[in-house]
């Protein structure tokens, strides 16, 4: 049970389309994939730097498709952190951009193929070990600003996710898509997975939607798909939703955090007066990645509920002595049950021959009620974690790095905006540029507040609860 082994009923379909390339039809890919077939062997370990190409995308779906294991980074990744991540993981090929190969050198040995911009490069490592037999892709946690964890991922997880989305989505050959998020992010991932299963296409660009040249191509490309975070319907709400709006745009679907109140509303509305389906949608990597929806003919009534459970899975709530809650408006930790929940985590190479960990079961750490309907609603978080840009932070994780660059700080925050205190003796400038640094995040989402001190409990702790806003 493998994504892309259909590829060829779908030969003369256009899959994916770029301004670099132009159009590239299914058979190209069945083409480009023997060929790369031929000097990566099935279950070889390679990392791919990625960036929105064709390119990139093509070494991905080749990859999967001759079942060799895929570690997926984004090709902004430090150096640095690339560095580490190879060292521990130890692959037997690197796929980037020629550029980014530059500073790899001491680990590459052998240019092997070349397609675009895009090099596959054998690496000094020449050992192979053996790894689960399911496991097919490895992605980093979201938010874990450098660390080499990664979720790992089964053929059967994406595949049964995939097929689920496109039956509630009704995803079909005659529908599009565009990246307007990084294909090494699940999400991005899952709606490549899910449109090339099914002879669709994707437009792929490195612009942003902020940026002239991707509404040009949006429009040029009749896209019917537009989907994003919470952070990228923030921004539309202020350049004008109209903008996504062209005749061939029949759904827009949101995941990758609660969208606020206001926001979500200006959207409903304006896909409702369109004719637009809009789906809200609830996922974490760690279930490849999608875990329920909301129907968009109940956007309105049941706003901002993120729906129920997808085909074949199964959500419960457990309370604080872990025993299942069977009544509604009742808050709990949500537990997803599936087949599309991943085989664990791995944070080395000796990892990746591990067992199934989770049996199929998620504990999302994420707090949710279900009405009497039985429709979902996340109310809050059951650890320290923030989600900006579709991402998960751990304000723990954050305030331990800060500490560690001498900068103690403490850290709340809601979905698209974390608070950062700390206390005057500190400069303003060199909190927020160490935040930037750990976190990879823009410095627009960090608000700053300077305190004499910080206030604490009985026991000495931090009280978050008492932390006042007080601009730095």
């Amino acid at each position: 049970m493998t994504l892309f082994k259909s590829l060829n009923k779908f030969r003369n379909n256009v899959a994916l389309i770029s301004n670099s390339t132009g159009p590239i039809k299914y058979l190209d890919i069945e083409n480009k994939s023997k060929e790369i077939k031929k000097v990566v062997s099935e279950r070889s370990l390679a990392i791919i730097f990625s960036d929105n190409s064709v390119a990139s995308i093509i070494y991905y779906i080749s990859l999967i498709k001759n079942n060799s294991v895929v570690i997926l980074l984004d090709v902004k990744t430090s150096y640095k952190e690339s560095l580490k991540i190879i060292n521990l993981y130890k692959p037997q090929f690197i796929i980037a951009p020629k550029n980014y190969l530059k500073v790899l050198k001491s680990v590459l040995t052998e240019n092997i193929f070349t397609f675009k911009h895009i090099e596959l490069w054998k690496t000094k490592f020449k050992k192979r070990v053996v790894m689960n037999k399911n496991l097919i892709l490895l992605l980093a946690t979201s938010g874990s600003m450098g660390s080499k964890k990664f979720v790992m991922l089964s053929k059967e997880n994406l595949k049964v996710n995939a097929l689920s989305i496109i039956k509630y989505l009704n995803i079909n050959s005659k529908d599009r898509a565009i990246s307007n998020m990084p294909c090494s992010y699940s999400y991005m991932l899952s709606i490549i997975n899910t449109h090339l299963e099914v002879g669709a296409s994707l437009f792929l660009t490195n612009n942003t939607i902020v940026q002239k040249d991707f509404w040009n191509d949006y429009y040029k490309n009749k896209i019917t798909s537009f989907n994003g975070v919470p952070y990228i319907f923030e921004i539309l709400t202020k350049l004008g939703l109209k903008k996504i709006f062209t005749k061939s745009i029949k759904t827009i679907t949101q995941a990758g955090g609660k969208l606020e109140v206001g926001n979500l509303k200006k959207m409903i509305k304006f896909c409702k007066n369109k004719k637009i389906k809009f789906f809200t949608m609830y996922g974490q990597t760690e279930a490849s990645p999608r875990m329920t929806y909301l129907d968009w003919k109940l956007s309105e009534k049941k706003i901002g509920s993120i729906g129920k459970p997808i085909l074949g899975g199964k959500v419960v709530l457990i309370n604080k002595r872990n025993k299942v809650i069977s009544q509604p408006n009742i808050t709990g930790e949500l537990i997803y049950k599936g087949k599309n929940v991943s085989l664990g985590y791995s944070e080395n190479l000796r990892d990746l021959r591990s067992s199934d960990k989770n049996k199929h079961t998620l504990k999302t750490g994420d707090l949710a009620y279900y009405d009497k309907e039985k429709f979902l609603y996340i109310v809050g978080r059951k650890k320290r974690i923030v989600k900006i840009f579709g991402n998960r932070f751990d304000l723990n994780e954050i305030e331990k790095r800060m500490h560690i660059n001498g900068l103690n700080v403490a850290c709340k925050g809601l979905d698209e905006k974390m608070e950062v205190y700390f206390t005057k003796e500190l400069k303003t400038k060199k909190v927020l540029d160490s935040l930037v640094e750990i976190t990879g995040q823009n410095k627009i989402v960090f608000n700053l507040f300077s305190l004499e001190k910080f206030p604490r409990t009985l026991s000495g702790k931090i009280n978050y609860s008492k932390l006042k806003n007080t601009d730095a």
